[in-house]
């Protein structure tokens, strides 16, 4: 069995399956973007998180630009040049959300309280 790798992203699971959200780590850029909006446009359908909770989405999403607009940003019949589509879906999203790209910038995960890092041995 190949050994196969995978792309996390923490604190962007339902709230009744706490289970990690993961992605693989094969997937395009184009192809990552097109997986976090769909989660986004789920999760704000269906859970209706308060944006605070979907900052680290769309903060996945801004990270994601640059490369599509580089190497994405052809035009396609439905939706013009993909890459200017995302850029458009996230700036929608964060004004709808009441968010800055400077809020998504500035978003750091929150600290788990109580862990322990383990000792190292020495040799």
């Amino acid at each position: 069995m190949p050994k196969e790798r995978f792309i996390s992203y923490p604190f962007c699971s339902k709230e009744n399956d706490p289970s990690l959200l993961v992605g693989w780590a094969g997937w395009t850029h184009l192809a990552q973007a097109q997986a976090l909006a769909s989660w986004l446009t789920d999760i704000v359908e269906r859970e209706g998180w308060p944006p605070e909770r979907l900052v680290p989405l769309l903060a996945g999403l801004d990270e994601l630009l640059p490369w599509l607009l580089q190497w994405h940003n052809e035009p396609t019949p439905e939706f013009g040049a993909l890459g200017d589509f995302y850029a458009t879906f996230l700036e929608g999203q964060l004004h709808q959300h009441g968010l800055t790209r400077e809020d998504l910038k500035a978003w750091r995960p929150p600290t788990m309280a109580g862990r322990r890092r383990r000792k190292q041995i020495r040799a």
